[in-house]
């Protein structure tokens, strides 16, 4: 498998869930590439041996003499890594600032890096400069953010979402047809220097709308919209308030939409099946390649699916490469 990641320069690692088994594809991948200068840092916390929030037992963050980390300076008194800190980047976060580290010998490291997107791309560029050929970012359940910061992520789909297996799939499979967003036209390109919501014409031309965020503002939106309209432009978050208002008016609105990436769509899995149903074209500005999926049928809370069935459910709803990285080698 190391052939599906040889390609990206970059890798960012998202989970379906708390403890969906992240860390531990991030060791196996650290073990699958010995002999490439690895850089690692993490939008969360990451490597401690507890959860912060389930408190359920976490695998430790492994990495061998040579690699280097962007990490808080308060993680360094968790670390048994001997380190060496070559630079204060400055990027604040309220574990201290972002180092960037060499370790020196072997041991465990506690990840804490950036918390936004633009403090990642500077750790990364940091990572960079110290001679880091191969990235690998880990990142909190609840801040999906950080796939942008990456050319491909790895999608961990693990059983602690749900004891029920069909659940677990399903809602993979969604979040897969998510990350499958198609670019959009590239004359709507000039869209990621718009920081104001609005609507396109048939012949391309920007209509703003006043405001930079379409939370809040469902309800009044489909008014502000005229017939002409082709295209509705949000360039933050897009939830499930405005899915409602669409759903509620689709025989009468008929525009397509353009989002910044597909992580701008924050709803839960019923909202997204919802948006699907409407059949809209929906296109993204930064679209995401995913290089292959990881699954985990071993949860932490103690219940597991069998592993053939978990990969051959799995399969019926993707063709990317499916890994359990705890039986196969990258």
């Amino acid at each position: 498998m190391k052939d599906l990641i040889a390609p990206h320069r970059s890798l960012c690692i998202v989970g379906n869930a708390k403890n969906a088994g992240k860390t531990t594809v991030l060791n196996a991948l650290v073990q699958a590439l010995p002999d490439v200068p690895l850089g690692l840092s993490s939008i969360g916390l990451d490597g401690e041996d507890l959860d912060t929030v389930s408190f359920l037992p976490k695998p430790r963050i492994q990495l061998p003499p040579g690699s280097l980390a962007a990490t808080a300076a308060d993680c360094l008194q968790e670390a048994t890594a001997a380190c060496e800190v070559l630079e204060d980047t400055g990027i604040r976060t309220a574990l201290g600032n972002i180092l960037i580290l060499r370790v020196t010998g072997a041991g465990n490291l506690l990840l804490g890096g950036p918390s936004t997107t633009r403090g990642m791309d500077l750790a990364l560029q940091a990572l960079a400069r110290h001679g880091a050929q191969k990235l690998l970012i880990d990142g909190a359940f609840s801040r999906q953010s950080h796939a942008m910061a990456g050319e491909a992520l790895v999608y961990v789909v693990g059983a602690h979402q749900s004891p029920l297996m069909d659940r677990v799939v399903d809602s993979a499979a969604l979040a897969l047809q998510v990350f499958d967003l198609p670019a959009a036209d590239p004359r709507h390109q000039f869209l990621k220097d718009q920081g104001q919501a609005g609507w396109l014409d048939p012949e391309g031309v920007f209509h703003p709308l006043g405001f930079a965020s379409v939370l809040g503002q469902a309800e009044g939106l489909l008014s502000r919209l005229p017939r002409e309209a082709a295209w509705l432009y949000v360039p933050g978050a897009l939830d499930g308030a405005l899915v409602k208002v669409l759903v509620k008016a689709r025989h009468e609105a008929r525009f397509d939409l353009i989002i910044q990436s597909p992580l701008s769509l924050v709803m839960p899995d019923e909202q997204l099946k919802k948006l699907f149903l409407l059949k809209r074209d929906i296109r993204v500005l930064s679209p995401l390649k995913v290089a292959f999926v990881a699954f985990n049928p071993i949860s932490p809370a103690g219940h597991a699916f069998d592993s053939a069935d978990f990969r051959r459910a799995l399969a019926r709803k993707t063709r990317l490469p499916l890994i359990n990285v705890l039986e196969e080698s990258l």
